[in-house]
């Protein structure tokens, strides 16, 4: 497709009074406010697990040291795609529109850039819970399971650990502690010891605005009339709003001070432009390349609602 100006009349004539050309602001970025953003030169990214060592074990007078080694565990590989979207535009339709709109469409791009930036890294949390791929994004971590699991595997063959309820809930008081108290219980390395992984953040679709600021700033226990206090404002949390999360408005999440969700940038947006000599038709375009995905689910709990 080229445009042409007999696409848009009415941008060449002098009778418009206002153009309704998506004109509200843009939202600001929100995917790097859960991701970890990195960048490569490389075709593939691998990352590596690998635990610590073991306990020590007693040794009698006498008896000699008992040495162990590293549980050497999985690759995780990472191949950056790309994404391109352009326009071509003819000469003379840069020449006669009037509204300065066709100096829009470069910005438009941009848009759609960030736009598609923002989808993808959202399928981290909303697709957490399968293992079904997309383009530019794995759904699986080091132990082949979905980011949000209640069986998660550790190197040392120990009990299974958990980053999601037995059963899903929504939003609340009792959901929010019970996603606490996993932190402080399901966060084991793989040899089975606690680390030290703070809840930090809860991600919550645009539903959930009005709990959320209930649950983390009244001075009271929300939901109740004793004036218990609110515990859960002890902890420090903050919240975010994603744009990005889809039609199940029940999910939310609760990300830690560390955690593995990666954003890896092949690509950061170009443009690029080249013009027809003979037919005097310009295109323009956009492309980026990136990969989304993580390895270690541990420091994410999240639920997708009751």
């Amino acid at each position: 497709m080229t445009i042409t100006r007999s696409q848009a009349i009415s941008l060449l004539e002098p009778k418009i009074s206002n153009i309704w050309h998506e004109a509200y602001p843009q939202r600001p970025v929100e995917y790097t406010s859960f991701v970890n953003i990195r960048s490569t030169r490389k075709q593939t990214v691998t990352d590596y697990k690998l635990s610590d060592f073991g306990p020590l074990r007693l040794k009698g007078e006498g008896e000699t040291i008992i040495y162990d080694d590293p549980l050497f565990g999985p690759e995780k590989a990472y191949t950056p795609v790309r994404f391109g979207l352009g326009y071509k535009i003819t000469q003379e339709m840069v020449d006669h529109e009037l509204y300065g709109q066709v100096e829009k469409f470069e910005r438009a791009l941009i848009t759609s850039a960030v736009n598609l930036q923002e989808t993808k890294a959202a399928l981290l949390l909303v697709n957490g819970f399968g293992t079904t791929n997309a383009e530019g994004f794995n759904a699986s971590g080091f132990d082949s399971l979905a980011l949000f699991s209640t069986a998660h595997t550790r190197l040392d063959g120990g009990a299974t650990l958990r980053n999601r309820p037995s059963a899903d809930v929504d939003l609340g008081v009792t959901g929010l502690q019970n996603a606490i108290v996993d932190y402080h219980t399901q966060n084991l390395d793989d040899r089975g010891r606690p680390q030290l992984i703070r809840p930090k953040m809860i991600v919550i679709n645009p539903a959930d605005i009005f709990t959320a600021r209930e649950l983390l700033q009244s001075e009271f226990k929300p939901g109740t009339a004793n004036n218990e206090v609110n515990a859960l404002r002890e902890e420090g949390l903050s919240f975010m709003v994603s744009h990005f999360l889809g039609a199940d408005t029940d999910q939310w999440f609760l990300l830690g001070d560390q955690h593995d969700l990666n954003f890896i940038w092949d690509t950061r947006p170009r443009g690029g432009m080249e013009e027809d000599f003979d037919s005097e038709v310009i295109k323009r375009k956009v492309v980026e390349g990136f990969f989304v995905g993580h390895g270690e689910w541990r420091g994410v709990w999240g639920t997708s609602g009751g």
